[in-house]
């Protein structure tokens, strides 16, 4: 299991699309902060497919690598992280 911050340099669509749910209030500010801190966290990530719940959005990847933020109403994959 790799141990470290996750990666959140990303493409330019990926921000967009999360801009846009913010700017839609399927994401809550309280949420995004939750994901800013949890992102910037020290940890050990599984080495394969992960997916952490923020309750208004959801945060796929594999390993360190940012994938994709899913709306709350889609279905995740991968291990689920606390």
């Amino acid at each position: 299991m790799p141990l470290g911050k996750l990666n959140l340099k990303t493409s330019k669509g990926k921000v967009e699309k999360l801009l846009d749910r913010i700017r839609t209030r399927e994401i809550s500010v309280d949420d995004l902060m939750l994901f800013h801190e949890w992102a910037q966290a020290k940890r050990e990530y599984p080495d394969g497919d992960r997916c952490k719940d923020f309750e208004t959005f959801k945060v796929v990847g594999k390993s360190l690598e940012l994938a994709t933020f899913l709306s709350q109403d889609q279905p995740c994959w991968g291990q689920r992280l606390e």
